[in-house]
């Protein structure tokens, strides 16, 4: 099998045994792809969020003060304790209804023009900390809905692994890492053999409970750190980090035995046809590492099927190894 790649346009075009793909060379990349490292930083470092949050509440009362009790920024309060409700949870979110309750206490009890009746500076706080603690549950509840659906919105509901655009975005991490460390990786692509006749003679909700037990099964005879996913009707993805050809070879005629248990009962010509690619070094993108994975299935599949197909690319060497 011979490898080549040629430039046309703005697409490049891979050649396998007079196959031509199609890769595309750049991806559009929305606001929330840019935000998300910020994001993740600040998830990841809670110090961050509570210096922001007495930065922001210092500042914040000492403008309070400066602007005297002619200008309430009562509102201002809400901010800090939105931030650390929807960053750190709902507990950290009172105690900061609290502090903002505190300092707004503070400043009005120490400005110099406030009346010195303590009822409507006590009366003052409390309705800080009673607005506080509102905005503590109404961005709780939204963060939870809001990673409820994100969830919903990686996960493939059908199978219950991870769906085609998860899998991009995770594959693109491995990726990433495998070309920062100079580690090996294997993407395998798998195809159900004879799905077809599963929904032909068993009907749609047959079909429908294979594609989610071969799922299920996929994921549970892998490590934790594989990726699974399910990427069209009956193919599914599996990214194997840190494998070399001989144990991702080992790794996957395991999850092959599994689904022959597993497709049994639908009938004996249904089984799981197998395409791998180990990448020694690795590849240009995560679509090159699909499009090699697409390939090889291919082989296995006019081979006649329930089979593993595996090769080896190094772009130093300029041609896969079957």
């Amino acid at each position: 099998m011979t490898y080549t790649a040629t430039n046309r346009g703005s697409l490049r075009m891979r050649h396998y045994d007079g196959i031509h793909v199609p890769e595309r060379l750049t991806f559009d990349r929305n606001i929330d792809d840019r935000l998300e490292p910020v994001y993740e930083a600040l998830e990841a470092h809670p110090a961050w969020i509570v210096l922001a949050a007495i930065a922001a509440t210092a500042g914040i009362a000492w403008l309070d003060r400066a602007t005297g009790v002619e200008l309430s920024l009562a509102g201002l309060y809400l901010g800090p304790v939105a931030i650390v409700a929807w960053f750190l949870g709902r507990v950290p979110g009172w105690i900061w209804s609290c502090v903002a309750g505190v300092a707004s206490l503070a400043v009005e009890a120490t400005t110099l023009s406030a009346a010195a009746d303590s009822a409507v500076v006590s009366w003052n706080a409390v309705t800080v900390i009673t607005l506080s603690l509102v905005v503590v549950e109404t961005v709780t509840r939204l963060r939870r809905a809001l990673d409820n659906e994100r969830d919903l919105a990686r996960t493939d509901a059908l199978s219950g692994v991870a769906n085609a655009r998860s899998f991009r975005e995770l594959a693109a991490v491995e990726l990433e890492g495998a070309r920062r460390y100079g580690h090996t990786l294997t993407l395998a692509l798998l195809d159900l053999d004879h799905f077809k006749s599963v929904n032909d003679t068993l009907g749609h909700a047959a079909g429908d409970r294979l594609i989610h037990d071969v799922g299920q099964a996929i994921r549970w005879r892998l490590r934790r750190i594989d990726i699974v996913a399910r990427v069209g009707g009956d193919e599914f993805a599996i990214l194997l980090p840190e494998s070399d050809a001989a144990a991702a070879g080992v790794a996957l005629e395991h999850v092959r035995e599994t689904l022959q248990e597993v497709t049994c009962g639908y009938g004996p010509g249904v089984k799981a046809s197998f395409g791998a690619v180990t990448f020694i070094s690795p590849p240009s993108s995560v679509e090159e590492m699909l499009q090699l994975a697409d390939v090889a299935m291919y082989q296995a599949k006019k081979a006649g099927g329930d089979r593993v197909e595996s090769m080896t690319i190094s772009h130093e060497s300029g041609a896969p190894e079957i």
